[in-house]
């Protein structure tokens, strides 16, 4: 479990589909993804708690709970404290007014859409081109006309992959916070095994094993420790990509739920992914734009949608390789452009369909996934009611019930894990029909 809990910090899958932009005049684009600038301060980034889990049949429904924040946590490796020590304390926090502000999910896409350095680039660099256009010149403006459609497409698109890498961050950050209380969970049950431990151990009672309970609470600790870590990482990326100040992410307040569905259609969301998918409309405004009057742009349009297409091979006649970048009116061109943006649109069809169906089938196996442990988590609380019973009627010894309560909280460990893969199919699955804030 512990180690199935460590894709919460991992980083977001990259959308299946990158444009390419030599348009945008060499600019390194994905450079503004870089590091702040350097006027920018540095926030110590802190743990942002939510409310510990009062019992382990309170912890069931994790996807319905709601994350607050009252405390501050912060790590302090010291080595002359004992083994025993946890590693991470907590530190009370200031209430004061910035304590109350919380972010939901669509609030964060949102920022995010706004934010994509990408888009706002290819936004700028239709406006640069369009004050470099003189508009007496019809050739010009028909050309201007057709790149500033599909750019905007283009810039679209970028905002909606931008926008769902932010609900993935937001959705990996619920889990951190949500696997830390299960992690403190664990612990304390720990301490409690390792004090009846020591209370047989005192009793000459052979069946405490202290030092095996101590390094197994080791890992629970190490388990907290990375929870920890991976909540200041995921605020650190949901600053950079909202554009919010980090001062102000660092102790905003989480209050959605991770992402839930019970089915998915295929056939609806082929559908709707091609009828909303931005690189397809892209493509789809090139072809019907495509003019002799701006037949030079719809090649570098072209090459920019597709790598490769748009470049005239150099014919018999002795032209030279490039020169179809310089203004051309042949019919025979023009038609033969048409056909190459017609396949284009075909292919680029056929791999927003596969897409589409890939991720229907992701969340369906996540769903299947979660049904699964769910009931292994039903089952562990039949037993530990029953032992329970029986403890109380001496027929089981002391502390088998904190035993099946430890099994519970690596469940709840698992089911977590699941319900985050739930939560980013679904992301995924909006994204590839282009429906992300909706």
């Amino acid at each position: 479990m512990i180690s199935a809990v460590k894709p919460a910090i991992q980083a977001a899958r990259s959308p299946a589909h990158r444009w390419i932009l030599p348009l945008i005049l060499g600019v390194a684009m994905m450079a503004v993804l870089s590091a702040q600038s350097p006027g920018d301060p540095v926030v110590d980034w802190p743990s942002v708690d939510s409310p510990t889990i009062a019992s382990p049949s309170d912890a069931v429904p994790t996807a319905g709970m709601t994350l607050t924040s009252k405390e501050v946590s912060s790590l302090e490796l010291e080595s002359p404290a004992p083994i025993e020590t946890v590693v991470v304390e907590s530190l009370t926090e200031p209430v004061g007014a910035e304590s109350s502000i919380s972010y939901t999910r669509h609030q964060v896409m949102q920022w995010a859409y706004q934010n994509s350095p990408e888009a706002n680039m290819i936004d700028q660099e239709s406006r640069a081109v369009a004050c470099g256009v003189d508009c007496d010149d019809d050739d010009a403006v028909c050309q201007l006309r057709l790149i500033r459609s599909v750019l905007a497409e283009i810039a679209l698109g970028r905002r909606s992959d931008d926008a769902a890498d932010a609900a993935k961050a937001y959705d990996r950050l619920l889990a951190a916070q949500l696997g830390k209380q299960i992690a403190r969970q664990g612990i304390e049950v720990q301490n409690r095994l390792i004090d009846l431990a020591n209370e047989a151990d005192r009793l000459g009672v052979p069946d405490g094993n202290v030092l095996q309970l101590q390094q197994a609470k080791l890992v629970w600790q190490d388990m907290e420790v990375q929870q920890t870590f991976a909540t200041q990482k995921l605020r650190q990326e949901l600053a950079r990509r909202t554009g919010r100040p980090e001062s102000e992410v660092a102790i905003a307040v989480t209050i959605d739920s991770l992402q839930s569905t019970e089915s998915v259609d295929a056939g609806s969301s082929v559908a709707i992914a091609l009828e909303n998918r931005n690189d397809l409309k892209a493509v789809k405004q090139l072809c019907a734009g495509m003019r002799t009057c701006n037949l030079s742009s719809a090649r570098q349009l072209m090459g920019a949608l597709s790598p490769g297409a748009g470049l005239a091979i150099a014919s018999a006649t002795g032209k030279k390789l490039f020169s179809c970048f310089s203004p051309d009116s042949n019919t025979s061109d023009l038609n033969c452009r048409r056909q190459q943006c017609s396949l284009l649109r075909e292919s680029l069809s056929d791999v927003i369909r596969n897409e589409t169906l890939q991720s229907v089938l992701d969340v369906r196996l996540a769903n299947a996934r979660l049904g699964l442990i769910d009931r292994q988590l039903q089952w562990a609380e039949e037993r530990l009611a029953e032992t329970t019973a029986a403890i109380e009627l001496d027929q089981q010894p002391v502390g088998s019930d904190d035993l099946i309560r430890l099994e519970l909280a690596k469940l709840r460990g698992d089911q977590l894990v699941r319900q985050l893969d739930v939560s980013l199919a679904i992301t995924e699955w909006k994204r590839v029909q282009g429906i992300v804030l909706e």
